[in-house]
């Protein structure tokens, strides 16, 4: 279960350094820094089209994916519980580890440990605060 959202504020760069540097640029980079090569989360690869999630920046991040038919959507839309999608899409690799996949999602990071709840509930904390720069 996510532990409760931090009371103190959190900020962009300590996100960004404990999640994003840590675990999610590996596939979701930008593509002019690694030849052409973005990571699979970005130019596709895995058996997965490409999402163009650069999570390199702040600037990068606000800009969200594309679903399947190209169109951009942010990754902090929400489900019918609240919950951001990116939230989601990190507890849902839990769930795949704990053998209960969540039909809806695939969960990040792609085939490995999933990130901890203890980040993840940062990153839900920096959401809820309005993302602040």
């Amino acid at each position: 279960e996510l532990p409760a959202r931090l009371e103190r504020p959190v900020s962009y760069d300590e996100v960004a350094t404990r999640v994003f540097d840590k675990t999610c640029r590996h596939c979701h980079g930008d593509p002019d820094a690694a030849l052409g090569d973005g990571g699979p989360g970005n130019t596709g690869g895995f058996g997965y089209p490409g999402r163009r999630l650069q999570l390199t920046s702040y600037e990068r991040l606000l800009a969200g994916s594309v679903d399947d038919g190209g169109k951009r959507q942010s990754v902090f839309r929400q489900d019918d519980d609240g919950q951001p999608y990116l939230v989601r899409a990190l507890l849902a690799r839990h769930e795949e580890v704990a053998g209960r996949p969540d039909p809806e999602v695939v969960g990040m990071p792609l085939g490995l440990p999933p990130v901890p709840l203890e980040d993840i509930a940062l990153l839900d904390s920096w959401i809820a605060q309005g993302r602040p720069r």
